[in-house]
């Protein structure tokens, strides 16, 4: 599983895509979780209840950083055709990794929906945790597809095989 690993962030601009990616998410998944706030001043506000929560997001910011930063360097580095089940994991790890209800999402499904969006909120809330830890899933999973693309082809660009 390493070999893959090594084998994408040798190259400096995918460990710098990788932290973008990771910070992007980590800030989205804070301020959607009511951790990060910029107004009326910045502050980060982390209560008891709420870390098992930000541990599963920074799981999930880590894994999308790694995960997405690895679609590129196949998409750019090889000739494997990329299918849409490769990007399923990181799909539900971004729609999962805010908890839609405990935010301003929330109040948006409420109003716009009604009763679909107070059950949709309500869902969410109540299995917040578990979709986290399937997201976490799912991102392995991806990683280890990805991971079997760049081990298992032998469609490496300039690689003359």
């Amino acid at each position: 599983m390493l070999s893959s690993f090594k084998l994408v962030f040798q190259n400096k601009f995918y460990i710098f895509l990788a932290s973008i990616i990771f910070t992007s998410f980590w800030i989205m998944f804070s301020v959607l979780g009511e951790l990060l706030f910029f107004s009326p001043v910045f502050i980060f506000y982390l209560p008891p209840d709420a870390i098992f929560v930000f541990i599963l997001s920074n799981i999930i910011s880590a894994l999308m950083g790694i995960v997405l930063s690895m679609n590129v360097y196949i998409l750019k580095n090889t000739m494997v055709k990329m299918s849409k089940s490769s990007f399923v994991g990181s799909t539900v790890g971004m729609a999962a990794g805010g908890c839609a209800s405990c935010s301003t999402v929330g109040f948006v499904l409420l109003t716009s929906f009604g009763a679909v969006g107070v059950a949709a909120s309500t869902f969410l809330s109540v299995y917040q945790i578990p979709l986290l830890i399937g997201s976490i899933g799912l991102l392995l999973w991806s990683y280890n597809s990805i991971h079997n693309k760049l081990t298992k082809s032998c469609k490496l660009k300039g690689n003359g095989t």
